[in-house]
């Protein structure tokens, strides 16, 4: 039995930063993967983000834990979006991060809501994914996970109802 498809693609993406390759060049390897196991752009996005959080050295204070996360997908968001593409995806690969955040190494540094903003900013993932989520993690009982993004949340949900001005309001 080879490695997984999870395990390809951490492999892949772990040696692509620490090597510094070129974004697509690791994108053209990745995609290998994607067709060879027959896996949707989103799982890629998941591992892809993953791999590369978890390539950050391990540090003390929740400040230079974000700005670690912080610097890796600003670097590497070239990559993230030839992946996170629909909504669909980029809820995926917010889903995906809920893993890294509770890892022993990073949980006490509370990261989901600085990088689920980070990726937001960036423009990895839309205001809909990151709604998306919210239901979805609502659905799943992630309480704590919906508490912690609660000023993002709430933030997003007035952009969008600005969106919709001509709306009823039915609150």
């Amino acid at each position: 039995g080879g490695l997984t498809f999870e395990q390809e693609v951490e492999d892949i993406v772990r040696r692509g930063v620490e090597e510094e390759v070129k974004p697509d060049n690791i994108a053209m390897e990745v995609n290998g993967r994607k067709f060879a196991h027959d896996r949707t752009f989103g799982q890629c996005a998941q591992v892809i983000l993953v791999s590369m959080l978890r390539a950050m050295p391990v540090v003390e204070t929740r400040k230079e834990a974000f700005a670690s996360a912080k610097k890796m997908i600003k670097k590497w968001r070239p990559l993230l979006e030839k992946f996170a593409r629909s909504h669909q995806d980029q809820k995926d690969v917010i889903v995906a991060l809920e893993t890294f955040v509770v890892d022993e190494s990073w949980a006490k540094h509370k990261l989901m809501m600085p990088i689920a903003k980070t990726l937001y900013d960036e423009d990895v993932v839309e205001e809909e994914a990151v709604l998306l989520w919210a239901t979805d993690a609502e659905e799943r009982g992630e309480k704590g996970l919906l508490k912690e993004c609660k000023s993002l949340l709430d933030y997003l949900q007035q952009e969008s109802e600005e969106d919709d001005d001509d709306d009823d309001d039915d609150e």
